[in-house]
């Protein structure tokens, strides 16, 4: 598959083909919406793509985020799906996979309805929609809108669950050591990480698991904000580059975007490769 680079939308502009399209689906919540947002207005702007970010009706926690969306980027709001079945007390973390669990159908439809699709990209809540790519033969990548070492959070929970039985769980050590040697305490670490004996745990660990099955991870950092992380990263990678441009062939590496506009006025854009 290609990877999601600039070029096929270079030789689309030249030859006056239509301009390879790019899903991008945004869970619930404006921290969720806004960076994915932004990503897609890069890939249209800077990069010549065509780019649709899809939402979901049900939970959306600021409806007015979606005004903000830029013009050339178009939007798309999947229909409402049934939560009433959920118990009353179910975590408000479980009850959001589930309505992209439900959702799914709709989605299917959407993506097979649309022209000239080249990738899906749904962001880290949003990766049971992982297989619709297989399905249409189009190369799949997750955003991560928070940091690498947020991934790396992720990775290290996955790993500690390599070879473990079905439904069996571990605690992450305490203190877990992250890249450049920063220990966190359990108390310090995001709240669905804490306990292996709750279900946002579990939801988290199965998102993580699916995240080997994507073609890519897009993490929303730059290399001066967390080098040791990313330093591990490209260990992991082989020694691989972390500093190319989107523009270029990546081959299938992952690869990350920064999204900081303030950074964007000093320096030409910045673009990292992470690891599969």
């Amino acid at each position: 598959m290609e990877s999601l680079t600039s070029a096929g939308a270079e030789r689309a502009a030249s030859t006056d083909q239509p301009r390879p399209h790019v899903e991008l689906l945004a869970s619930p919540g404006a921290g969720h919406l806004i960076p994915l947002a932004e990503l897609a207005r890069r890939l249209v702007e800077h990069h010549g793509f065509a780019a649709t970010l899809v939402t979901f009706t049900d939970l959306i926690s600021s409806p007015e985020a979606l005004s903000g969306v830029p013009a050339s980027v178009t939007t798309a709001v999947l229909p409402s799906v049934p939560l009433h079945d959920l118990p009353a007390a179910t975590p408000m973390e479980t009850v959001l996979f589930e309505l992209v669990r439900r959702s799914l159908p709709h989605l299917r439809t959407l993506l097979r309805s649309a022209a000239h699709v080249a990738a899906l990209v749904p962001d880290f809540f949003c990766t049971t929609a992982l297989p619709l790519a297989a399905e249409l033969g189009v190369p799949a990548y997750v955003f991560v809108p928070s940091n690498l070492t947020a991934l790396a959070l992720m990775r290290r929970t996955v790993e500690l669950h390599d070879g473990m039985p079905p439904g069996e769980h571990r605690d992450l050590p305490d203190p877990l050591e992250l890249p450049g040697g920063v220990l966190l305490r359990h108390a310090d670490l995001p709240r669905a990480f804490r306990s292996s004996n709750e279900p946002v745990y579990e939801h988290h660990l199965e998102e993580g698991r699916r995240y080997r099955h994507a073609d890519g991870v897009l993490v929303n950092t730059f290399y001066e904000m967390e080098p040791a992380t990313v330093e591990e990263f490209r260990q992991a990678a082989g020694g691989k580059a972390v500093t190319k441009s989107i523009k270029e062939e990546i081959d299938g590496c992952l690869f990350s975007v920064l999204i900081d506009e303030s950074r964007d006025i000093s320096v030409k854009e910045q673009m990292a490769v992470v690891v599969r």
